[in-house]
């Protein structure tokens, strides 16, 4: 599969390096507006100046990729993610789908009228500490879960767009948590409330702490009557702590029928009552994880002619919850959600 990605510094130079070593994509070109930011992955990649582009029409014409991978601020995706599925490219772009729900849904809406694949990199899915904590809920031991708090609270100075945000980290970070949410509890939000502020000493210009109450429903499954019972989520999250850091990840306390989970600082236990011991879960190992277990993931869809399991309609329910939550932090309402129906 031939690829052309889009942005090359920041996160892009990663996804550089994750395409450079992909057994199954070919990475054919880069695009960049910034002509020195080509130059730097020219110098430390070895790519070639004739790889390079400044202008996207002129690289679709020029190379006819199969796939396009995004990798630039998210006011750019709908536009690139449209232009290159009119061209008869499959898309792979990073979080977020785009950056308003009316461009979220313009850009699904493309992916239906041209039958391509676009999948969304929720690499936050993808890691073992992940995996294993799903995995371990779904086995049924200790009954569904009903109430879960996550706790995510970090410190980071980025510089640059995010610190200029009116909610850097609802807007740019929590997305990877409401997507874990529906993926490890195999349920989809229907409402939430949450509220929203900047600490005296944030280095932010908008708000970077929030704490959403959220109300989630489980998948039914074939066969199965469950689906019914609502599972509370309590998220707190800030990014603009001085100590107390939690993973990236965030630190999950999940509370079921017959038993309860944690994942504190990427390790998970179990404990199946108050008399019980703490029960420590082995990680379950991973060959590929994040952004190579993606690009693998995007490649196999390709060739199948399936959609990815983070495919940019799913995703929507993932999304949706970011844009609501700042519209209950504005209007100090609770909101309901519809994915997108």
């Amino acid at each position: 599969m031939r690829m052309v990605q889009v942005g090359v510094l920041g996160m892009g130079k990663w996804w550089v390096q994750v395409g450079l070593k992909s057994p199954d994509v070919e990475v054919a070109g880069y695009v960049d507006i910034n002509p020195d930011h080509l130059k730097a992955i020219q110098d430390e990649f070895d790519i070639a100046p004739s790889q390079c582009f400044v202008d996207f029409d002129e690289a679709l014409k020029e190379l006819k990729p199969d796939a396009v991978l995004i990798v630039t601020p998210p006011q750019f995706h709908e536009p690139i993610a449209v232009k290159a599925m009119e061209a008869g490219c499959h898309v792979l772009t990073e979080k977020p789908l785009a950056d308003t729900w009316e461009a979220c849904l313009r850009t699904v809406e493309a992916v239906r009228r041209t039958g391509r694949i676009m999948m969304v990199a929720q690499n936050y899915r993808y890691r073992p500490e992940i995996q294993t904590l799903r995995n371990t809920l779904r086995s049924g031991r200790f009954g569904a879960p009903g109430q879960v708090l996550i706790n995510f609270t970090r410190g980071p100075h980025f510089g640059g767009f995010r610190e200029e945000m009116p909610y850097p980290l609802i807007i740019d970070m929590s997305i990877h948590h409401y997507d874990l949410m529906r993926y490890i509890l195999d349920a989809d939000p229907v409402r939430l409330t949450a509220f929203s502020w900047n600490p005296p000493w944030s280095w932010y210009r908008g708000d970077a702490s929030s704490v959403s109450r959220i109300d989630m429903i489980p998948r039914a499954k074939p066969g199965s009557n469950a689906g019914q019972h609502p599972i509370h989520v309590t998220y707190h999250a800030s990014w603009c702590t001085r100590g107390g850091t939690t993973p990236w990840n965030g630190n999950w306390m999940i509370y079921c029928e017959s038993g309860y989970l944690e994942m504190i600082d990427n390790q998970i236990y179990a404990q199946a009552s108050d008399d019980a011991a703490k029960e420590p879960i082995p990680i379950e190992p991973m060959d590929l994880t994040d952004q190579a277990y993606l690009l693998r993931a995007f490649y196999e869809a390709v060739r199948d002619g399936r959609q990815p399991e983070t495919s940019a309609e799913d995703n929507l329910r993932s999304i949706e919850m970011v844009f609501r939550t700042v519209e209950s932090c504005e209007s100090g309402q609770t909101v309901q959600l519809t994915g997108g129906a």
